[in-house]
């Protein structure tokens, strides 16, 4: 397809049906949260392993010692803080966390390898203007193994390349400085090699699922197409650094200004998918497809708010079974260190910390939740098991924070005001992974269908759609209104 061709198609899409596409790749960026959960499970084994002996109250009796009321630890207390730590890493502990890390790899890799699968199966469809998340969930059960296959050949790829380097630049630290000239030397002539690669395997996903064709042939068509349409891969190309610099200036933008999950928002919902769908019309041979009437986003959140009325009625049980996962990590969390309350760390509350008009923790409160949520909900694809994990340390961490304050109710009056509709929105988005687990199970057993799925991941998409308002609302109370009732009430 030619590039004006393949743009056109790109923006018919996006413009007039996002929701065909955006539930994959939105599935995609949960698979971090797939990963993540293993090492979670890791350290929370390590810790119950510790549990019972002197180590972790070493741990807390030497923070205990710190005086809070001081900008900074003294040397003295930084070294008896790094000592106790360090007797946390007993051998089977530090055995469990190496398992947890390579365990977060493999899964991870496999977690990515089949979102790729349903991301390009799904836009070769949206391009065929055929059922788009049909095919994608189909087309991933299909293609999942080799798709894994090609993640693992490309990985080792690049490590290849990669770890003459990091010999040397190892040598150069420990046996030689004067092999570090080789080392930039090496990195130099890295560039166009890696470049050559990085173009090899561009357009394998497009080959094996358009041509359907293996790993090595899916190689060998990349590189055919990249040498035979050098001017559609280098339009390509100028895009994607056009849009990263973009990106870039406006990730800089909003650092200043104090808001930089936006750009987390924009990656997920814009560039991702973008540069997804441009990359496959390029690869595959249709005709251009005709503009619709735009889809209506005042339209997508208020159907989104009806998602979300429905499903919280429709699967209560599952909001209820998620509140709880979330108040049994808050349980554990608080058993866990309130008998180590720090006495020496005062809460303050006579002056709002997020500043006078804080209208970027506004906004940042709000984007940072909206991702969690949606991280949550599309990770419990992996049969519910990453949502459980998130649920359980989410509610872990605010546990065990309000456990080493010396006031419980100055935590309870900080956390309460918002807490009653974030952790509510939060319960959801966990109630939402927990059906999308089952859902995938029933797939996987084939007492559902493609079609069955592909409605739910439909679904959630607007359910979360429905969830941005609720966020925002308990974002703004987190922002404005929480230190004054704390200050209230002290």
């Amino acid at each position: 397809m030619k590039f004006s061709d393949a743009s056109s198609s790109v923006r018919a899409i996006l413009l007039s049906r996002p929701a065909t596409i955006l539930p994959v790749f939105l599935a995609g960026t949960s698979a971090s949260m797939v990963a993540q959960s293993v090492p979670i499970v890791g350290v929370v084994l390590a810790y119950l392993l510790l549990l019972g002996t002197d180590r972790i109250e070493s741990v807390f009796a030497a923070i205990q010692g710190v005086d809070f009321s001081q900008s900074n630890p003294t040397e003295a207390e930084t070294e008896r803080i790094a000592e106790a730590l360090m007797q946390l890493f007993t051998p089977k502990t530090i055995a469990i966390l190496v398992l947890s890390v390579i365990g977060a790899l493999v899964v991870g890799l496999i977690a990515r390898a089949i979102a790729e699968a349903a991301q390009v199966h799904t836009t070769t469809a949206a391009l065929r203007n055929e059922p788009a998340l049909p095919s994608g969930v189909a087309g991933a059960n299909n293609d999942w193994w080799t798709f894994i296959k090609l993640s693992v050949v490309r990985a080792l790829t690049f490590l290849l390349l990669l770890s003459p380097i990091g010999l040397l630049a190892y040598f150069a630290t420990t046996v030689n400085s004067m092999l570090i000239l080789l080392v930039f030397l090496g990195g130099f002539l890295l560039i166009p090699v890696g470049f050559v690669v990085y173009l090899l395997f561009m357009f394998v996903p497009q080959a094996i699922v358009i041509d359907d064709v293996g790993v090595r042939t899916g190689i060998r068509r990349s590189g055919s197409f990249v040498w035979n349409n050098k001017a559609r891969v280098g339009a390509y190309l100028v895009i994607v650094i056009g849009l990263v610099g973009v990106l870039g200036f406006v990730s800089f933008f909003f650092q200043l200004l104090g808001v930089g999950q936006l750009l987390g928002i924009a990656v997920a919902f814009f560039l991702i998918p973008t540069l997804g769908l441009l990359k496959t019309a390029l690869y595959l041979d249709e005709q251009p497809l005709e503009h619709g009437a735009r889809g209506s986003v005042r339209g997508a959140f208020r159907r989104g708010l009806g998602e979300l009325k429905s499903f919280v009625f429709g699967r209560f049980e599952l909001v209820i079974a998620s509140t709880a996962l979330f108040a049994a990590g808050t349980a554990g969390g608080w058993f866990a260190t309130s008998q180590f309350a720090l006495e020496s760390l005062q809460t303050d509350v006579s002056q709002n910390v997020f500043g006078a008009i804080p209208v970027d923790t506004f906004v940042m409160l709000t984007a940072n939740n909206w991702l969690v949520s949606i991280s949550a909900a599309f990770s419990g694809l992996a049969f519910g098991a990453p949502t459980v994990v998130a649920l359980l340390f989410n509610g872990l961490i605010v546990g065990a924070v309000v456990g080493l304050l010396p006031d419980t109710s100055i935590a309870v009056a900080l956390i309460a005001p918002h807490g009653i509709i974030e952790i509510p929105a939060l319960s959801i988005a966990g109630a939402l992974g927990l059906h999308l687990g089952g859902t995938a199970w029933s797939y996987i057993r084939s007492s559902a269908t493609a079609t069955d799925l592909a409605g739910e991941l439909s679904r959630a998409y607007y359910i979360l759609l429905g969830l941005l308002p609720v966020f925002i609302v308990a974002a703004f109370i987190e922002a404005f209104v929480t230190w004054w009732f704390a200050a209230a009430l002290t």
